[in-house]
């Protein structure tokens, strides 16, 4: 370095579209924070630490996912805290060190914050969370990971999957409409300026599409008054098994509403597996009702599940579930979902059903076969 020039930056803050990055130049770690200073994910020491809705912290690293215990969970809230103070203070004191992107003082703004998120406040965080969610969010299709949920439903209309770990023996319950609105009151309380970096929707929990029209379109428009209508508009579960029937024209109503997209379970295209899992045997209904649903305007995901049924169902399995999906109207906005059963086959049964299943789709559907993760989901608020 030349005599009188600056010294070499030692962290980098800039802003993005959810809050604010700080990194740390000469190892690369990374943490974010959400516009009111509450940091949702740490990449530090080669993992990537990820702050939950619970307040509790997983920790990703490769080949394998970790819950941290109690007592490590606090220390790291507490370190995230000390090192937004560390990097308030370097703001405040000109930035020497210090390598800044964007509107200093609201980056200034989100560290003070942030120092202050401590352990004690991420308890605190995680008790109001889950006023505002009493059910957990326990999963999201990937592509609305980043929509704000709000729960004009609970439960699902079914609640019998035998796969299903979110929603089995949770009776589906629509709250009122005074309790949507104190539940919208909250959410905005607990969210603050985080608000305003979401770009969507979501409608929880696992079948909210299944509630009545005329509760679907006051809560919408309940929603849109008091979050604003999102670009990405709305979107949701639906359990064409156990929904009324729709024919176009409502559906259609409900998009001008708002809602645009559904996330629906296909799982497999045999009829006689579908019940022996406690899914609904009529495909032509479900079919039916995802043809109403484009007709109507919606985007749709249908999500099938790699591995149900086990190698002896194997081949019909792929071959019945293509079929079925070739029978949708779906275009090149929708996707199909493979999900992996884990322990239904070996891993490399798993992975050549996978990759049958793909090729097969892909020679029916224009929609883009893609894979489902559930288990690297972590809800965050």
């Amino acid at each position: 370095m030349a005599a009188g020039a600056p010294p070499e930056p030692v962290w980098r803050v800039r802003e993005d579209a959810h809050g604010v990055v700080v990194e740390e130049v000469a190892t690369g770690d990374c943490l974010r924070l959400d516009a009111e200073g509450r940091w949702t994910a740490w990449q530090r020491g080669g993992a990537t630490l990820r702050r939950a809705l619970d307040g509790r912290v997983h920790v990703r690293r490769p080949r394998r996912d970790d819950l941290l215990a109690d007592d490590d969970t606090a220390r790291v809230h507490d370190a995230a805290a000390r090192t937004a103070a560390r990097l308030a203070a370097l703001v405040a004191g000109g930035g020497r060190g210090l390598a800044t992107v964007g509107d200093v003082a609201r980056a200034a703004a989100v560290l003070a914050r942030a120092a202050r998120f401590d352990a004690a406040a991420a308890l605190r965080h995680a008790a109001a969370a889950r006023a505002v969610w009493p059910e957990g969010i326990p999963i999201l299709p990937p592509h609305r990971y980043r929509d704000v949920v709000v729960m004009p439903a609970l439960g699902c209309p079914n609640a019998r999957c035998d796969f299903c770990a979110f929603y089995r023996d949770r009776r589906f319950v629509v709250p009122d409409a005074d309790a949507f609105a104190r539940h919208l009151d909250a959410l905005v309380a607990l969210l603050g300026r985080a608000l305003d970096a979401t770009t969507g929707v979501f409608l929880g929990s696992g079948s909210a599409a299944s509630a009545p029209d005329d509760v679907l379109l006051d809560r919408l428009a309940r929603t849109d008054a008091v979050l604003g209508r999102r670009p990405r508009g709305a979107a949701a579960f639906l359990d064409p098994d156990h929904t009324a029937r729709r024919p176009a024209a409502r559906w259609e109503r409900l998009r001008q509403a708002g809602l645009c997209d559904l996330t629906v379970g296909l799982e497999t295209g045999l009829p006689a597996l579908r019940a022996s899992v406690h899914k609904g045997a009529d495909l032509a209904r479900f079919e039916g009702e995802v043809a109403a649903a484009k007709a109507g305007g919606l985007r749709v995901a249908v999500t099938v599940l790699v591995g149900l049924g086990g190698a002896a169902a194997g081949p019909a399995h792929v071959r019945e579930t293509a079929a079925s999906v070739a029978r949708m109207p779906l275009d090149g906005a929708d996707l199909v979902y493979l999900s992996r059963l884990e322990g239904s086959l070996p891993e490399a049964a798993l992975d050549a059903q996978e990759a049958s299943m793909r090729d097969a789709l892909g020679a029916v559907t224009r929609a883009r076969p893609t894979v489902y993760p559930a288990e690297g989901f972590v809800a965050r608020a």
